[in-house]
């Protein structure tokens, strides 16, 4: 019997060990990995975005999230972030001086990103970052005064941008 007859029957129980052990990784991982909703709320937490997180708390249904067998697709379609902003326009020369910007500018983006199994955003497209955007249309689910005075119940105090 040659060196390699006698080493075939030894290795095929290993790679059937191997094979069994990542099969039950997978299972594992995956029967472990958080609900879609738990998902979404602890993304939401690691991507900082404000307000999203505010339009969220508020209006639940503005992002969907599709779960895949590896990971989740969240969208979150033309979200007034205006209206969860005081934008200011300062004036850096001394003394330092700042302006409220009109409300009636209103500025909507569109988020989408990918959740893996240990609720780690990463960006779809691959891009750096965590999440991509697109600013365009608008979706709002209420007006602006009617948004301010849902956070105002919540104690909820808009995101300063300058």
């Amino acid at each position: 019997m040659t060196d390699e007859n006698r080493l075939r029957p030894f290795w095929r129980p290993v790679l059937g060990a191997i094979a069994l052990l990542c099969v039950a990784f997978v299972v594992f991982k995956a029967a472990r990995a958080p609900s879609s909703q738990e998902a979404l709320l602890g993304s939401l937490k690691e991507l900082g975005l404000p307000e999203l997180t505010t339009a969220f708390v508020l209006h639940p249904d503005t992002c969907s999230i599709e779960r895949s067998f590896w990971k989740w697709h969240v969208s979150c379609e033309g979200v007034p972030i205006s209206f969860y902003q005081d934008r200011m326009l300062c004036n850096a020369g001394p003394p330092r001086t700042c302006t409220t910007v009109p409300s009636e500018e209103r500025v909507c983006v569109s988020y989408y990103w990918d959740i893996d199994l240990n609720g780690v955003p990463s960006n779809p497209r691959g891009d750096h970052g965590r999440y991509a955007s697109v600013g365009d249309g608008c979706n709002p689910k209420g007006s602006r005064v009617a948004e301010r005075e849902a956070m105002a119940k919540l104690g909820i105090t808009p995101h300063r941008v300058e």
